[in-house]
């Protein structure tokens, strides 16, 4: 039986009550001069594990592509494991926001994602801190349509950030929105430069000369806007508000990167690829793209940034829903190859094949995903962090499921086995599966790439290493390791030949915050010539250079 509904004024966003055993979790009805607009959300959503997020458009518009309008939007956030009620106050925010919807095809399906900023009382940005995120305005309610697991994403920014990189950080949400139970959403920060995310300087339109220019760009690849053209679009600044010497600027330079990967000399080791980008991180990009196998990888959705003064970064990474097995396209599902060189993609620029084929880059690729694989990225370690976010979902997505049935279904680009597929563990299971394989064929593949020189080919690699200095160079009879560390641990230092060979090792040393200098003394038996250091703290290297000894 249908009870009476309350007739509330605007102001009042949102409520709910009870009659009996029944109970309905939203009425909202927006009463204007000229009609009346009544919302109500499903009688089955009353509480939730999650947090819950309950928005209201300004007299129940439909939320537009461009521009936000603007909405209220009240969280429900009891802290953790205690239950969150529709009848809850709204007690972690409950104020103005602007939103719009987001993404390309994603937008065309019946979930919708969403942008929002949060605002002040006179539209303003405001910028808060949300489920415990880091202040900002700009967020992103990602609707996972596509990706049943609703994990891939967040797989993605954690294999990044486990390197040390910044990756959107997300929580898991459930949304009401005009009184409409709407399902689970990742809520996630968006890709900005501010301190707490991109943390890359700030550019005004008036700095257009040398060093101001030369930092605070972002910029993606994608076959939408192409404003900086071969498929390049700028996020930051934005096109229409940069001056046009700093569009310029960011264009030479990235021009500038693919002419010398289009020249007969781009190995080389002083005017080659490494003197106009940051190594490091575009192995680090390439790892994730890879280890996850994204449809999309480095084509869709690629970033690229650049501070002041400094060479040119890739990612953050982002858009990871059509990875790990999630679509036929290029292929149906398939878990062996290379991204970078696949036959069937498009919009993949030229020079990601072009560093794989560079022996020193790709023996550098091994020695990095075998170091994250000795730790980080076990494969158990991995594994522990999927089953988290499955677990926190275990109830929600039979709410879920039962208002959006993709389940089993043939919705978009899905791969063999689909139809098998109709619950939530039977996702889990077929990504865990996928995995697995995945990255057993990467441990092999990876595994075959000889060190072309071990001088060179490996030397000032690891990213930590601007806390490391190890000095003389050339040394005689001893060498000196400086470390500023931030924490207490244990270190030492190994010495390698020209063959790769393991000549000696230091004692080990313990560290305490702060700088530690300690000193190796060669073994008399090691002979002139060149060799390679390595200083590993707490079992896991974290610089590695070259050296001479001499007489």
């Amino acid at each position: 039986m249908i009870r009476p509904l309350f007739i509330f004024k605007l102001s009042i966003l949102f409520a709910a009550t009870s009659f009996g055993q029944t109970k309905y979790s939203a009425t909202i009805i927006a009463k204007e001069p000229s009609s009346q607009i009544e919302y109500i959300s499903e009688p089955s959503f009353t509480s939730s594990n999650l947090p819950i997020l309950v928005i209201v458009t300004d007299r129940g518009k439909n939320i537009p592509d461009d521009p936000k309008i603007s909405a209220h939007m009240g969280i429900i956030d009891n802290g953790p494991g205690k239950r969150n009620k529709i009848t809850d106050s709204y007690n972690h925010y409950d104020g103005k926001i602007g939103i719009e919807l987001r993404g390309n095809s994603t937008q065309e399906f019946p979930k919708k994602p969403y942008n929002f900023e949060t605002r002040n009382s006179d539209e303003t940005n405001l910028d808060v801190s949300l489920l415990g995120m880091p202040e900002e305005s700009d967020w992103v309610l990602s609707a996972s349509y596509l990706d049943h697991t609703f994990i891939r994403n967040q797989l993605a920014s954690h294999l990044s950030q486990l390197m040390g990189r910044w990756a959107s950080r997300s929580r898991m949400v459930e949304v009401v929105l005009n009184g409409k139970y709407q399902g689970i959403y990742i809520l996630m920060e968006s890709i900005k430069r501010v301190k707490d995310r991109l943390n890359i300087a700030t550019l005004a339109p008036e700095e257009i000369t040398e060093p101001d220019i030369s930092g605070g760009y972002i910029w993606e690849i994608t076959g939408f806007d192409n404003n900086l053209g071969n498929s390049r679009y700028l996020k930051y600044p934005k096109y229409n508000e940069a001056a046009p010497e700093q569009v310029q600027y960011i264009t030479q330079c990235d021009n500038k990167f693919r002419n010398v990967m289009n020249s007969a000399d781009y190995k080389d080791e002083k005017n080659g690829y490494a003197s106009l980008i940051d190594v490091p991180s575009f192995i680090d990009e390439m790892i994730v793209q890879e280890a996850i196998r994204n449809s999309d990888a480095y084509g869709w959705s690629g970033y690229f940034h650049k501070d002041k003064g400094q060479k040119i970064n890739a990612g953050p990474v982002w858009d990871f829903d059509q990875s790990a097995g999630n679509s036929s396209y290029p292929d149906d599902g398939v878990v062996n190859g290379w991204m970078f060189e696949h036959q069937g993609t498009g919009n993949t620029p030229f020079f990601w094949k072009l560093l794989f084929n560079d022996q020193v880059y790709r023996y550098k690729v091994r020695l990095r995903w075998e170091e994250l694989r000795k730790g980080d990225y076990r494969t158990e370690n991995l594994f522990t962090f999927i089953d988290s976010i499955a677990n926190l979902l275990s109830e929600a997505q039979y709410r879920e499921f039962a208002k959006w049935p993709v389940l089993g279904q043939n919705i978009w680009r899905e791969t063999v086995g689909f139809q098998n597929r109709t619950t939530y563990k039977a996702e889990i299971d077929y990504l865990t599966g996928f995995l697995t394989k995945r990255w057993n064929w990467m441990d092999s593949e990876l595994a075959k790439i000889k060190n072309p020189d071990p001088i060179s080919a490996i030397a000032e690699y690891f990213e930590n290493s601007e806390n490391i200095h190890v000095y003389p160079n050339p040394a005689t009879d001893y060498l000196w390791a400086e470390i500023n560390s931030e924490k207490s641990g244990k270190a030492f230092i190994e010495i390698y030949n020209c063959t790769g060979n393991l000549v000696q090792t230091s004692v080990q040393i313990i560290l305490n915050p702060g700088i530690n200098n300690f000193k190796l003394v060669f073994d008399g038996n090691m002979k002139p010539g060149f060799y390679l250091y390595k200083v590993l703290i707490d079992n896991k290297t974290r610089c590695i250079g070259k050296l001479i000894k001499k007489e």
